[in-house]
């Protein structure tokens, strides 16, 4: 399950921030209460454990500039987002952030701009309310005349995000 578009992503973000400010917190957003985004303990475990190594190949690949590693890294980041604590959150976001960042060095651009677009795609939790979306894509990409309207939408999900 996912936000079929960066529309969906915002209208949640909206009704996650005014959840949280509310005095009752009963009546939840409907994507928080959707039994698809609530993993067991075992499988959270094994995501946690997968996760955690993929960050630090990631980070340690994206250290060393090599952006093939932090591609396929951050490409299985994306495939086992299921096993995340809070699928469809802020790890993907991340993880699509990574990825992106990969094919713009690269030279693959489109493929950085799909990613852009991708991250954008994702539920607020308390982490991406707190502090914000990852933006890094999003800075390169604002010198790519082709990804200036994936720029801009993507600006628009942060604000609403950090709001």
């Amino acid at each position: 399950m996912q936000p079929k578009d960066v529309k969906e992503a915002i209208s949640a973000a909206r009704q996650f921030h005014i959840w949280m400010q509310s005095q009752d917190h009963s009546q939840a957003p409907d994507f928080i209460d959707d039994p698809r985004l609530h993993v067991g303990l075992a499988r959270m475990l094994v995501g946690l454990t997968l996760h955690s190594s993929l960050s630090l190949v990631g980070v340690l690949s994206q250290k060393l500039r090599l952006w093939s590693v932090v591609g396929l890294v951050a490409r299985i980041r994306v495939r086992t987002d299921g096993l995340s604590y809070e699928p469809r959150q802020c790890g993907y976001n991340a993880a699509y952030t990574r990825l992106g960042i990969a094919e713009l060095r690269r030279g693959n651009t489109a493929a950085a701009i799909h990613c852009l677009d991708e991250s954008s795609k994702v539920w607020p939790c308390p982490h991406n309310t707190s502090f914000g979306l990852k933006t890094r894509l999003a800075r390169e990409l604002s010198e790519v005349p082709q990804a200036r309207i994936a720029v801009n939408e993507y600006w628009q999900v942060v604000r609403e995000f950090k709001a």
